[in-house]
């Protein structure tokens, strides 16, 4: 569970390195999904294959007042970008609410969509 002041705001950062296309989802206490096409104000870029920059890749989601409740964090490979015989990327997850840090290293293989790589709740005091 992760406790924090109320004025805490809390994010989710997915990066990784290779030329792929990956992407993040969140699940709020509400039960409603954002990712890249259900961003609401939540999911600041969605990182394509078209737009990948040179060095780190990422995508980012946001709260300045998150809901108290439980969140689901997922992460999807649905696209290598050039190199088609990439099947397998390391990735990080950083999950950052008021002071507390947390950092979740994995690895995403394409054409698999792992719905609950971090689930975690946050409170309000």
């Amino acid at each position: 569970m992760l406790l924090a002041p109320p004025d805490a705001g809390l994010s989710v950062t997915l990066g990784w390195d290779a030329p792929v296309d990956l992407d993040l989802y969140v699940t709020g206490p509400s039960q409603e999904t954002f990712y890249f096409a259900n961003r609401g104000e939540v999911i600041e870029h969605d990182t394509r294959c078209a737009d990948l920059p040179e060095g780190a890749k990422a995508e980012h989601a946001s709260w300045s007042v998150p809901v108290a409740g439980r969140y689901r964090v997922g992460v999807d490979f649905p696209e290598a970008c050039g190199d088609t015989s990439v099947d397998e990327v390391a990735y990080r997850l950083v999950i950052a609410f008021g002071t507390q840090r947390e950092t979740v290293v994995s690895r995403a293989r394409r054409g698999e969509r792992v719905p609950r790589v971090r689930e975690f709740e946050v409170a309000r005091p």
